[in-house]
């Protein structure tokens, strides 16, 4: 399974990977299967994204450094960095608006918009 979703489960930045409870699959995607069979068995694995304080760090300094492949490293997980960026203060919420503005195209601003 590793192997299977290395490629976009272990980008750069810091995530949290744990089996799903059993009556959470179940209450979420219930199962029906005819005729039942003797035992049924389901292991999901769910994955939380996060954004640490070395991870704001390292976005923050990219951004004013304007190191776009360090930028860049973060990919989809961009966009939620910036909001916890955003969310500490109203100083720092114009500052993403400011770095939001300077992304290059070639990265995929559209996407932190």
């Amino acid at each position: 399974m590793v192997e299977t979703w290395r490629d976009s489960w272990f980008e750069e930045g810091s995530r949290l990977i744990y089996i799903v409870p059993e009556h959470a699959i179940d209450a979420m995607l219930p199962l029906h299967v005819d005729p039942a069979p003797a035992q049924t068995a389901r292991v999901f694995v769910g994955r939380i994204e996060l954004v640490t304080a070395e991870t704001k760090r390292v976005v923050e300094d990219a951004f004013a450094r304007s190191d776009w492949p360090a930028v860049e490293r973060y990919g989809r997980f961009l966009e939620p960095i910036l909001a916890r960026i955003s969310s500490e203060s109203p100083w720092k919420a114009k500052q993403v608006e400011q770095y939001r503005g300077k992304i290059p195209s070639s990265i995929g601003a559209g996407a932190c918009r």
